[in-house]
């Protein structure tokens, strides 16, 4: 059950059998959510701590130029999200797996009640950088997500580092939790206090922007077991997850994720569940709980859609994931506004802004880092949807 092989010869083994999966369906991360409704759309927001009538409530969107509920951009990963580890699953590698990097593209909003058809393939494998002195491998996957009827809503294509660690190796990250000082604390609550709401129905045009304009700046933390808890149940991830004894078939079914409890000695654990326990964390290579990368992903696109308000549309955000999301830590996003354009797609013209998005935790160590794109309205003009639409 658990690898006798040296980190280098299982990762070097991982990537060989990963690399015969490029092209193919990520059969690893299956389709969740199939429509947005509101419940779904509801635990999402509940996750990022959203709270955007807009997204929240039924009739937040009445009247608006949706004429309904709208989930928030990054509620796609609801239906899949793009982290496929490629052949992790097939085999006991001795490897864990982390998100450390996403990027997305959108067409459309998600209106509420609308169906979600996803694909997801395994688009390329290959050597990673070192993490200090472990040799690690990286799976890129890239999703598409449709309606029904085939419209494009969005593309995003997501990054998974994979590294070497066995129970009783040197652990990933031996950081304990931090306790906070006086001063910290009062920092904390400087930046929570002055934290302002979400745009809203209030829209912000392009012409009233500049480049250098600031982002009001997102905290979030520090984060308990129930924020690393709730963005599992948002991914949904759990309801495509069996429990109880059928689940224990499963992982008899995926070596890869089958890993011995080091609190009660169970040999037939499931990994994936070892993030917010703490008595089982340190199998996943952490003295502490961690939350999932692609939640960071998720609260940087809160910040944008708190900043551009209900007639802004988010175009894109790509964003590298480095370091860790730990257990009773603190995350500071912002934004700056790096750039302006007129854009034309298809028979439509957009108002671009273009974003620079930054992250880092009460330590100084980067959590987020990347760019985005968001079209704005102007004066007597609005964002026409779908992008590209020849009918708009």
């Amino acid at each position: 059950m658990v690898s006798t092989k040296s980190g280098s010869s299982s990762l070097k083994e991982f990537i060989e059998d990963s690399k015969k999966l490029v092209g193919k369906d990520a059969t690893d991360v299956p389709q969740a959510v199939k429509a947005a409704d509101w419940s779904s759309i509801q635990k999402y927001c509940s996750a990022l701590g959203d709270i955007n009538p807009l997204y929240n409530d039924v009739g937040g969107g009445v009247g608006t130029l949706y004429n309904t509920l709208i989930a928030p951009p990054t509620f796609i990963f609801c239906a899949r999200t793009p982290d496929s580890a490629a052949s992790h699953e097939e085999k006991a590698y001795g490897i864990r797996r982390f998100s450390t990097g996403c990027s997305a593209e959108w067409s459309d909003v998600i209106r509420l009640g609308e169906p979600i058809a996803t694909d997801l393939k395994i688009t390329d494998v290959r050597a990673g950088s070192k993490w200090g002195n472990r040799d690690t491998g990286e799976v890129d996957s890239t999703a598409t997500y449709t309606t029904l009827s085939g419209g494009l809503i969005a593309k995003a294509t997501g990054t998974v580092t994979v590294v070497p660690y066995n129970l009783g190796d040197d652990l990933i990250d031996d950081r304990e939790i931090h306790q906070y000082s006086d001063k910290e604390i009062k920092q904390l609550e400087d930046d929570l206090d002055a934290i302002p709401p979400h745009r809203g129905k209030k829209p912000l045009y392009w012409s009233e922007v500049s480049v250098g304009d600031k982002l009001p700046q997102l905290v979030k933390g520090p984060i308990y077991y129930t924020d690393i808890s709730a963005w599992k149940v948002a991914e949904a991830k759990l309801s495509a997850a069996a429990l109880g004894t059928v689940a224990h078939r499963n992982v008899l079914n995926k070596p890869g994720r089958m890993v011995v409890n080091p609190a009660t000695d169970w040999p037939y654990s499931d990994i994936d569940q070892a993030h917010g326990d703490v008595l089982a964390v340190k199998v996943l290579g952490f003295n502490m709980p961690v939350s999932k990368g692609l939640l960071r992903f998720g609260l940087a696109g809160q910040v944008i859609t708190n900043w551009m308000g209900d007639l802004g549309f988010l175009r894109s955000l790509s964003l590298q994931l480095p370091n860790h999301f730990l257990y009773e830590d603190t995350m500071w996003i912002a934004g700056e506004v790096t750039g302006k354009s007129q854009v034309t797609i298809g028979s439509g013209e957009y108002n671009s802004v273009q974003l620079k998005i930054s992250g880092h935790n009460q330590l100084g160590q980067t959590l987020v880092e990347g760019t985005a794109e968001v079209y704005l309205p102007e004066k007597g003009f609005l964002v026409g949807l779908p992008i590209g639409n020849p009918w708009q």
